[in-house]
């Protein structure tokens, strides 16, 4: 069930203070669509945040951040760090000094407890004590 592509529509991460103002989020850059392709054969997962820069209408980009797992338990997976990528370039350009927050924020790293899935709706908690809410979609909107 949990195979295929899958859009956040409620999270309870948040950035704020600091970190927001280094970011850039607070007048420059601002957050898009979060969507996780999990691939369920391969034990991959791939979770892409999209991103915008409101005073560049064309300068849009995304993270992509790669992690594999391992199953611990009927409900629970344990999440290791594989790669992480912003493109395009000029968008790192902007997170360079402040990357390693970044991937701070959106690091899978830990465990995942998946606490409800059907076709269309997920619900997991992560050891950093976050909620995620996620609907299935199609790849395509990646």
């Amino acid at each position: 069930k949990v195979d295929g592509c899958w859009r956040l529509i409620y999270s309870t991460i948040s950035i704020l203070g600091k970190r927001r103002t280094k970011l850039g989020l607070r007048d420059f850059i601002s957050l898009g669509d979060f969507f996780q392709i999990i691939d369920v054969k391969e034990e991959k997962a791939v979770s892409v945040i999209k991103f915008s820069a409101r005073a560049l209408k064309i300068f849009s980009g995304q993270l992509a951040i790669e992690a594999s797992y391992t199953i611990t338990t009927k409900t629970r997976v344990g999440i290791k760090l594989e790669s992480s990528t912003i493109t395009p370039d000029q968008l790192m350009n902007i997170f360079q000094k402040n990357y390693d927050m970044l991937l701070a924020i959106f690091n899978p790293e830990g465990w995942l407890e998946i606490t409800y899935v059907d076709e269309s709706l997920r619900i997991g908690r992560d050891d950093k004590a976050n909620i995620f809410v996620l609907e299935k979609t199609e790849s395509s909107q990646v």
